[in-house]
């Protein structure tokens, strides 16, 4: 054998020996609980870390009467999970009415004569998370205008495609002069995702949802397969619940690693793809892929579906989490603007209130700002700025009747 080639075998051996130990290290030292600094490590299972090991037990308490059932998020055979109507949270902060709309006001099926009639739907951003009956936006939209009736129909954690099933149920029949459609910017991975932590690998919870998809450019649903929350609970305990909800899962591929599943570094450099598919700036920025496609078709077709109810206004309104207000301060342009542009082009009224909440959050005269957020939501300043925002849109937007 020449020099050349034992000098070639030579540092292929070394390279292999620095792999190996460098292995051996990140597994050793970096890697625990299958978790790198607290994100799990594809591939992905069906219960990962230990909020959701405290969600199962929770789950498994509460079928076996060990604990009292919190009427938040509870399971729902069609819409994957919603409230529980005539209820009130746990720690007692959050009512629900008799629809299972957020507060404890009730409304007639008939919109008063001089009312303006709001239904609102959505994820936890509509539905007011982290704060108490009143802080809410669409509470205190009502509270600064008493012509307005907004009823919160939004549930911790929805994906717009669930928000769209939910109004389907509970909301065309409200006699609604408006249908508005509230959604997190970052809710386009979620809308094609079924079982959450495939998505949020590090979700406190392990919530299954159905799912909208396009066929032939029609939206079908993908609906879960589990009748009862046992049956799911049952599921998630033993990990099938990733194959039966496999069908139309776009995040599934992410799970096969082949040889690589055997190496911490080869997981590392797989985790740092696969979180890196998740960011929702690289979802918007392609416009031909399946969750933008999947996303704007869901939100043309509640305004469409919302119209041919008799709402005279379907509007969408957009909201940022505080890494959206970071990247909008630091650009000067959101990064979802293709959202914008798909929404004009389809000529469908939304409102993204980014700019009021920067504002807010880095006011002009360089002062401190609001606490526009509590926690990863909106506090009750911040659901403040989004009421008084929505309350000026309306003004130049009435109904007819």
């Amino acid at each position: 054998m020449s020099k050349r080639w034992k000098r070639a075998v030579l540092v292929l051996g070394s390279l292999a020996l620095l792999l190996a130990l460098s292995d051996v290290v990140l597994a050793r030292w970096f890697i625990e609980d299958d978790q790198f600094r607290g994100r799990p490590l594809p591939p992905f299972r069906a219960v990962a870390t230990a909020a959701q090991r405290a969600w199962l037990a929770r789950q498994q308490d509460e079928l076996a009467g060990r604990v009292p059932p919190d009427p938040t998020g509870t399971f729902d055979a069609e819409l994957g999970w919603t409230n529980r109507p005539s209820s009130r949270s746990l720690d007692g902060h959050v009512s629900f009415n008799s629809l299972a709309a957020r507060g404890q006001r009730e409304y007639a099926r008939q919109r008063p004569s001089r009312a303006r009639r709001i239904v609102a739907f959505g994820d936890s951003f509509t539905f007011g998370d982290e704060v108490g009956d009143g802080d809410d936006w669409p509470a205190q939209l009502e509270a600064l205008d008493p012509a307005f009736e907004v009823m919160n129909f939004g549930v911790a954690g929805y994906g717009t495609d669930q928000a769209l099933m939910r109004f389907r149920r509970d909301g065309k029949s409200r006699d609604a002069d408006v249908a508005l459609l509230g959604m997190l910017i970052e809710n386009i991975g979620r809308n094609v995702n079924r079982y959450r932590p495939l998505y949020y690998p590090n979700s406190a919870s392990c919530g299954a949802k159905p799912r909208l998809y396009l066929d032939r450019g029609a939206l079908r649903a993908v609906p879960l397969p589990f009748a009862e929350r046992a049956e799911l609970v049952a599921a998630i305990a033993d990990g099938s619940v990733i194959e039966r909800l496999a069908e139309h899962e776009y995040w599934s591929a992410h799970q096969d690693l082949g040889f690589l599943r055997h190496s911490a570094l080869g997981r590392l450099v797989c985790a740092f793809d696969a979180y890196s598919a998740r960011q929702p700036q690289r979802l918007w920025r392609d416009e031909t892929g399946e969750p933008f496609r999947v996303t704007i078709a869901i939100l043309d077709q509640f305004c469409r579906e919302a119209q041919a109810s008799g709402a005279e206004t379907a509007l969408v309104v957009l909201f940022p989490r505080q890494a959206e207000l970071e990247s909008l301060a630091a650009d000067g342009a959101p990064y979802w603007r293709t959202l914008h542009a798909a929404l004009r082009q389809r000529a469908i009224d939304f409102v993204d209130v980014s700019e009021p909440l920067l504002a807010a959050w880095h006011p002009p005269d360089g002062s401190a700002g609001s606490a526009i957020f509590k926690g990863g939501h909106l506090s009750r300043t911040g659901n403040r700025v989004v009421a008084e925002t929505l309350r000026a849109w309306f003004a130049g937007h009435r109904p007819a009747r």
